[in-house]
């Protein structure tokens, strides 16, 4: 299963933090949760300089990549809405986890909570 983390801008190799925001993420760590594999997706909002509705193209290039789940901390209404839509599940991250691995380590655990509403 292919799983989705903001993240903010790596400051060395390898240095995958979990973004605060969703749509404000420098990108994205897509993991494969049976290999392992992490790719680096860009988010739309910075490709096409966006300053609002991100949301909807992120969802559509989650959609066409074959992410299933979402791991955030925090996320807007319609970046919220257009992942629902697509059938895309949202897990809550805490803040005591910092880093993409723990993150999916917590989702593979079962240790997060979905997120059923938006809380930005």
């Amino acid at each position: 299963m292919k799983v989705a983390v903001p993240i903010n801008r790596p400051r060395e190799q390898g240095d995958l933090r979990v973004s605060s925001h969703f749509g404000k993420a420098y990108a994205f760590a897509v993991v494969n949760t049976e290999t392992g594999e992490i790719q680096i997706v860009d988010n739309p909002r910075n490709v096409l300089k966006l300053e609002h509705g991100a949301g909807r193209f992120i969802a559509e290039t989650f959609e066409r990549e074959g992410i299933k789940v979402v791991l955030l901390r925090e996320i807007g209404a319609g970046a919220f809405g257009h992942l629902k839509s697509r059938g895309i599940e949202i897990f809550l991250v805490p803040q005591n986890i910092k880093t993409v691995q723990e993150a999916v380590e917590a989702f593979k655990k079962g240790e997060l909570q979905p997120l059923l509403a938006p809380n930005e």
